[in-house]
């Protein structure tokens, strides 16, 4: 593949200053050479159009051929060109058939008179039919339209006229009507005389008696040419509405069409590359995109690229593209201007032998460091010449875009940046503004091109440029105002001050102890004199990285008590001042999205979208930049300091600092972050390290003084020693000895004693089974009526069943390892039971002491113990009585006293809703249904099972759980029991017994009756 070098040779006048940048003029005709003219013409479509129509009316080969032209199009659109073209052809003869033998066959034709008139002609005493005569050699023809000025009839234009074939060339009118505004002619003014003189004329060519005579006119629209006022428009637009009516609208150059390469082409170069060259440079062109579009870089079409660079070579197809969209700005001369830029850009090319490694040439090739474009780019649009000089390029190399060069080697910033420019260039009502990513990159795709270095550079133009911006729909584009880039740099710039507060702030915020196992409290860049060491909590202190740190640091510890309590953080002081910058641009970022929240844009806003960009971008540059800097962690080792490199991460701009340094201090074993998993380890640890040597017992406080204060001891959770503690307790290896005391093992063997469990009481006779299991023996003696000792009777089995109010037991270990304790006793309760009955006409009551005592009781509500009345059977209850307190006495033993209170007629048992009430009523669940049935609608009403036993059986296996009367479980913990239990017996029946329940309130008891649909009975419910 050949490269522009090698495949092409430009025209010789591309690269002469002196020539480069001349542009004919109308009035040039006389002095133009036609072989040069003609050999750098292209004859466009337009151009086609007009030398047939106009050399058919001058040879008179077609009556109705049109005799009058307008050439429509902006300034520099090629009007000029094509009236000097066919003003040339008229004049010379011989170069009517090289040029137009391919589309016309001209006559036999000669010379013919050419009239040719230039707008920017303004100073015409006898008017433009003065200035036409006097061209005719015919100026005494309109003598009598000179003084005073007249403007010439229909009749008197054919008079003129008439004859041999004339060529009339009308070029650049809108400035000759802005001159002739300001001259007065009697009552009205030059330019209304010229506007009647010209339709005049227009009528005559077009009338039929002038067969021969060939009109051509430019654009008559002021606006083209930014011409004064209202009144010039108007005359303006009178005599195009008249030449509308009679002349051929021709446009000489269709710029949206392959046209404008084949000008370009012509004009510039002498030789191109073959067909078959182009078609390589194109299959390269096409195999770049599509690799574009593999990595996701584009959506461009390679097939479409391929097609437009066979037509377009050798320029790039995106220059018709991007010039197009600024096309209709004011005073930009569209045709005129690309040639004289694509020549300064071939010039150039060539020049700096960019072209030995170019294959087509592109609209980034543009270099705008060279004045002569920058001036052209000016005129196009003079409003961003600040963008240009900060984002794109200066002659110092200081431009945004020539920066991230440098960073990162070759030309994507400034290549993308030329783009963006060129397509932001619009000045038109409504206009297409910007590139997105998609584009930016099918425009840039060539051979050899990096396509991922070019998202880079974008990456870093948008983080960094002042006057770039992105719209809502991801166009990217400049504009003559700054950027939140600019805002960034003047709010950062201001905050000098405040930085070190910034990075204050921040580093307290990433090295947050979330977790607090290795360390509770952070000082972030502090006075040393605001440092203060606690016992019970490790600091990590980050200092300032500077000269000398490490030996400041180690003063500093060695005058602390709690030398285990403390870390430090500091690190190169090389890039501190790198940090601190990167903070103030990171305050500033918080500050701009800050004033968008409280002026309350939304967040949907792009403008807030692009801040959000920003923050997270500056977040990410502080995070890095901190990352390289505090990287040495000291930590106590022994009898001094010790310094571990950090590995700092941070993942979606989140620094985990408390992470980094946990696991610093891991590797070199100075945090334990699980001490307490393996607590025989740990207090083989303890005891070795922090137990006072000889001691038997220490107070706790000292053992975790000693933690503080030796940096030999490692790091932990906290609450570690004080969980090994309660641990060690539990297990017996140490034992609380009181007043903070804590005394380690080993310890004298314990004495025996006795584990004493009801396990069932009968709620009539008071006859108790109880359980009985001896600890550190394998014998039990007991007694019910008096001391207990190893001479007493031995329990048969581990169940007794007694109605004895006390029994006394002493376990005794028969191989003498364990010394024979204390007797334990227990107790029976004494409970007063009771029945009303009826016997003749009197209601009695019954009292019974279960298992046995003797009763007290009053029946004014006094209280039994004080003042009640033996019981001595049942007796007739007085009118009247409404409650009945009764107590029983079995010698040591006292029953709870009993609440009776007396029914009124055979009215049913009440219940106050507000009291708590105990409901004695036992209950027998037998399948599994019916269990959780029955707990379900205990949890329901509030109960708490009294005496619960849970049984899951499974053929020859089963488990039991069974409490005491008095203990009292909530229903939700005996589901979590009974579910635990079946799933050790998966199948199992499960069943329930209790022996009464409890309510904080007798409202819930009557409810839960109701639902069961059962009436209370008297004497089984008791409340307070």
């Amino acid at each position: 593949m050949k490269s522009l070098y090698e495949a092409c040779k430009p025209r010789d006048w591309v690269f002469d200053p002196s020539v480069r940048d001349t542009v004919y003029d109308l009035d040039d005709l006389d002095r133009i050479d036609p072989e040069r003219f003609f050999t750098e013409n292209y004859v466009t479509q337009g151009m086609r159009q007009l030398l047939t129509e106009a050399f058919k009316r001058l040879e008179g080969k077609s009556e109705s051929a049109s005799g009058a032209f307008l050439l429509s199009q902006s300034m520099g659109g090629g009007k000029t060109h094509n009236l000097l073209a066919l003003g040339l052809l008229a004049k010379h003869p011989r170069w009517r058939r090289p040029v137009m033998g391919s589309f016309y066959t001209p006559g036999p034709l000669g010379a013919v008179r050419v009239v040719a008139f230039s707008g920017r002609k303004t100073h015409t005493p006898h008017g433009i039919w003065g200035e036409i005569a006097t061209q005719l050699n015919r100026r005494e023809v309109f003598r009598n339209f000179y003084s005073p000025l007249l403007a010439p009839g229909v009749e008197d234009w054919v008079e003129l006229l008439r004859g041999e074939p004339v060529l009339i060339l009308l070029d650049e009118l809108p400035p000759y009507f802005q001159a002739a505004r300001a001259v007065p002619v009697g009552m009205t003014t030059l330019d209304h005389l010229t506007t009647t003189a010209l339709a005049n004329l227009l009528v005559a060519v077009a009338g039929g008696k002038l067969p021969n005579v060939c009109l051509v006119l430019t654009d008559l629209r002021a606006s083209a040419y930014q011409a004064g006022s209202a009144a010039i428009g108007e005359a303006l637009q009178n005599l195009a509405m008249e030449a509308n009516r009679t002349v051929t609208h021709i446009n000489p150059v269709q710029l949206n069409s392959n046209e404008i390469y084949h000008i370009l082409r012509t004009r510039l170069f002498e030789r191109v590359a073959p067909p078959a060259a182009i078609e390589a440079v194109a299959d390269a062109y096409a195999a770049a995109v599509n690799e574009a579009r593999r990595l996701d870089l584009t959506t461009a079409s390679p097939q479409a690229l391929r097609s437009e660079i066979i037509h377009s070579y050798p320029f790039h197809p995106g220059l018709r593209d991007l010039f197009a969209r600024f096309r209709e700005n004011p005073g930009y001369q569209q045709t005129r201007a690309l040639i004289r830029i694509m020549r300064i850009v071939v010039a150039e090319l060539w020049q700096s032998g960019r072209a030995r490694q170019r294959f087509l040439i592109a609209p980034h090739h543009l270099d705008l460091g060279r004045p002569e474009l920058v001036s052209e780019i000016r005129q196009i649009n003079a409003t961003l010449e600040n963008a240009v000089a900060h984002d794109v390029v200066d002659e110092n190399g200081g431009a945004v875009a020539q920066q991230i060069d440098r960073e990162l080697g070759g030309s994507d910033a400034r290549d993308a940046a030329t783009l963006i420019l060129l397509s932001s260039l619009s000045q038109a009502v409504n206009p297409t503004l910007g590139l997105d990513r998609s584009e930016i990159v099918g425009y840039l795709a060539e051979p050899g091109r990096n396509l991922s270095a070019v998202r880079e550079a974008l990456d870093r133009l948008q983080a960094r440029a002042w006057y770039l911006h992105v719209t809502g729909g991801g166009k990217i584009l400049f504009k003559n105002v700054e950027n939140l880039n600019a805002k960034l740099e003047s709010y950062a710039s201001g905050l000098r001050d405040e930085r070190e507060l910034e990075l204050r702030e921040r580093l307290q915020e990433m090295f947050a102890p979330k977790v607090g196992g290795c360390y509770q409290e952070v000082y972030a860049l502090p006075a040393l004199d605001q440092v203060e060491l606690q016992p019970h909590r490790v600091a990590l202190v980050i200092f300032r990285p500077r000269p000398g740190t490490g030996d400041e640091v180690r003063r500093f510890w060695e005058y602390q008590l709690y030398k285990n309590r403390v870390l430090f953080l500091t690190g190169n002081p090389v890039g501190y001042e790198r940090v601190l910058e990167r903070a103030a641009y990171l305050r500033a970022a918080r500050q701009i999205v800050a004033e968008f929240r409280q002026q309350g844009v939304p967040e949907h806003d792009p403008q807030f979208l692009e801040a959000g960009k920003i923050l997270a971008r500056q977040e990410a540059l502080f995070y890095m930049a901190c990352r390289e800097v505090f990287q040495q962690l000291y930590y106590p080792h022994r009898n001094r300091l010790v310094v571990v490199d950090l590995d700092p991460r941070y993942v979606a701009n989140h620094y985990e600092g408390e992470q980094q340094i946990v696991a610093a201090l891991q590797e070199v074993q100075k945090y334990v972050p699980d001490a307490s998993r393996d607590p025989s380890s740990f207090r083989q640890m303890v005891e070795r390290n922090l137990w006072p040597e000889g001691q038997q017992e220490v107070r706790w406080t000292e053992i975790k003084r000693r933690a503080a204060t030796d940096p030999g001891w490692i790091l932990h959770h906290p609450q570690a020693l004080d969980d090994l503690k309660d641990e060690m307790i539990r297990r017996d290896l140490w034992r609380d000895a009181g007043d903070g005391y804590v005394r380690r093992g080993p310890f004298p063997k314990p004495a025996t004693d006795v584990q004493i469990q009801v396990l069932s009481r009968d709620p009539q006779t008071g006859e108790v089974t109880l359980r009985v299991r001896p600890l550190h023996g394998d014998v039990v003696h007991y007694s019910c009526d008096g001391a207990v000792s190893p001479s007493s009777p031995r329990l048969d089995g581990a169940e007794l069943r007694t109605r004895a109010l006390q029994v006394a037991f002493l376990a005794v270990d028969s191989t003498g390892e364990h010394p024979t304790g204390e007797p334990r006793v227990w107790t029976n309760t004494v409970e007063v039971k009771y029945r009303f009955f009826q016997q003749g006409g009197q209601r009695m009551l019954e009292l019974q002491a279960v298992p046995w005592g003797e009763i007290r009781y009053t029946l004014d509500g006094s209280s039994p113990e004080l003042s009640g009345q033996p019981y001595t059977g049942p007796m007739a209850v007085p009118p009247g009585t409404r409650v009945v307190l009764a107590r029983a006495w079995a010698g040591p033993v006292v029953s709870e006293t009993v609440r009776i209170d007396v029914p009124a007629g055979d009215q049913p048992v009440t219940v106050d809703p507000r009291r708590p009430a105990l409901w004695k009523r036992a209950f027998k669940l037998d399948g599994t249904a019916e269990t959780y049935w029955f707990l379900e609608l205990a949890e329901r009403h509030r109960a708490l099972l009294c005496g619960p036993r849970v049984d899951v059986g499974k053929e020859q296996r089963f488990l039991s759980l069974a409490a005491d009367e008095k203990t009292q479980l909530p229903p939700q913990k005996v589901v979590e029991i009974a579910r635990w239990m079946a799933e050790i017996l998966p199948g199992g029946l499960v069943t329930l017994e209790v022996e009464g329940l409890a309510f904080q309130q007798g409202q819930d008891l009557s409810d839960l009756v109701a639902e069961l649909r059962q009436a209370l009975q008297p004497g089984e419910v008791q409340q307070p």
